[in-house]
């Protein structure tokens, strides 16, 4: 009895701990948010000028949507006129995700069905990046599936966007303007078929580019852009007043100076999941070998 003892309340012990691991690696996979849906962001029809400079004046983007990419730790809104596409990117720095002249923020453009972390090998996506250890600020790259992006020049291609991007106390803001028609862009390019009732997947990024494992990003399966071919907002008003404004706008012109900011549903990055898949695993293995020890 003295020695067996030992035993069971060792064996127990060394068995306790992979089961907690286990339902810990279980449990944990409640709190991944995974959208049921892919999530819309509408870019609508641009009521205001935007000055290409950083800097959000007041009433700017108040023809526009601003939808919260918790994923990333992004708020991010689009407006589109007849020749191109406005974006608005802004994000905070972090010391977990964004921390010095090598912190970076963007978006990646892809066509439909694509869905890859970072594009696929044979339809590569198109990355925007803003950070301030770029000259200008920005630049644009090709995404081929999980290896590392090349920048649009090194591949050939002319970058398409134009951005500017600035700092202010803790935040940065990265205003683009990106045309739909493109001159010696990559043949993956989304953008030439980017039309009202076409939309193409997005993707949000903020990271550091001296530390890789340093960001927090969404993935390409997670948000879809499209254009509407109204106004913001005429198309955010209720119905018992949508008339009323649409009229009043129309008569004034001048918009609402509302911003709508919307909490989006977003899906965990892929590489969480890949790691919660490969603990869930290993801690089975380490359970189903401390069981065959003990019968042995």
């Amino acid at each position: 009895m003295v020695q067996s003892k030992p035993k069971s309340t060792f064996g127990s012990a060394r068995l306790a701990l992979p089961i907690a691991l286990l339902l810990l690696a279980v449990l944990s996979t409640a709190s991944i948010d995974r959208a049921s849906a892919v999530e819309t962001i509408i870019a609508y029809q641009a009521q205001t000028p935007v000055k290409l400079d950083g800097v959000v004046s007041p009433g700017e983007w108040s023809d526009a949507q601003v939808t919260n990419v918790s994923a990333a730790g992004m708020d991010v809104a689009f407006k589109h006129n007849s020749t191109g596409l406005f974006i608005l990117l802004q994000w905070d720095q972090s010391p977990s995700t964004c921390t010095d002249q090598y912190c970076y923020g963007g978006i990646e453009f892809g066509n439909l069905n694509n869905s890859g972390v970072m594009g696929a090998t044979a339809t590569p996506t198109v990355m925007l990046l803003l950070s301030p250890s770029f000259k200008g600020g920005y630049d644009e790259f090709i995404s081929k599936a999980e290896a590392t992006p090349t920048s649009a020049e090194s591949d050939g291609y002319r970058t398409q966007s134009t951005c500017a991007l600035m700092l202010s106390g803790t935040t940065y803001s990265a205003e683009c303007y990106r045309p739909f028609n493109l001159s010696d862009a990559s043949p993956y390019d989304p953008f030439p078929s980017f039309v009202a009732g076409s939309p193409m997947e997005v993707a949000f990024a903020v990271g550091e580019f001296d530390a890789p494992g340093l960001h927090a990003a969404t993935d390409m399966s997670s948000y879809v852009l499209t254009l509407s071919d109204q106004p913001y907002a005429a198309a955010s008003t209720s119905s018992a007043s949508s008339t009323s404004t649409a009229s009043s706008a129309s008569s004034s012109g001048s918009v609402s100076t509302s911003t709508s900011i919307s909490s989006a549903a977003t899906s965990a990055p892929t590489y969480a999941e890949e790691l919660l898949v490969i603990s869930i695993g290993f801690t089975v293995l380490v359970l189903v070998a401390l069981m065959k020890y003990e019968r042995g």
